[in-house]
Order: structure tokens, then C-alpha cells, then sequence
């Protein structure tokens, strides 16, 4: 018989990001220290809300996004995004 091992997920967050949103990693986002260049800087959002694991044992709920400044593709929270300050978007475009 195999071994069956119980894996905690997390509950899917209460809203996410329209597609095509022009939104913004925020400065006090919790972000993996490789990618601290990302803050404050636009993205797009390209998908909608997948559960993504296990990353060091662990699950989350991301959204596929592309990086304005880097050009790449990559995946984040909900909660690292938000809306451009005034003026912002117009600059990024």
C-alpha cells in the first residue's frame, strides 16, 4: 500500500486581479529576495488565479503576470499588486 501524506493548502483568496489589468508590485510587497528589483515597477496580469506548488513544501495562489520592466513572464500574489499611482500608467505604456 503507498504511503499517503496529508498536504496543507491554503483557502483560495477572496478576489483576484481583472485579466489584463495594468497594475504594480508594491514597494512593501513581500517579494523572494531575487526579485526585490520588481518593486514599484508595472505588470500586466495574464491569468487568472492558479494554486501553484509546492514550493518548499508549500502551496500558494498566484497570478501569471508579465513584468513591464524585465519583460518575463512570472507568476504573483494577489496581495503583491497594486493599483499605478496617478500618472504611472500613462508613463509605463
Amino acid at each position: 500500500m503507498s504511503d499517503i501524506t496529508a498536504v496543507v493548502v491554503p483557502a483560495r483568496p477572496a478576489s483576484q486581479w481583472p485579466v489584463g489589468a495594468r497594475l504594480r508590485f508594491l514597494p512593501e510587497a513581500e517579494l523572494n529576495p531575487s526579485h526585490e528589483r520588481l518593486r514599484g515597477t508595472m505588470a500586466l496580469v495574464l491569468g487568472e488565479m492558479q494554486l501553484i506548488g509546492p514550493s518548499n513544501g508549500r502551496y500558494s495562489w498566484r497570478q501569471q503576470i508579465l513584468s513591464l520592466s524585465t519583460c518575463r513572464v512570472g507568476w504573483a500574489r494577489p496581495d503583491q499588486l497594486g493599483l499605478p499611482l496617478d500618472g504611472e500608467d500613462a508613463e509605463a505604456g
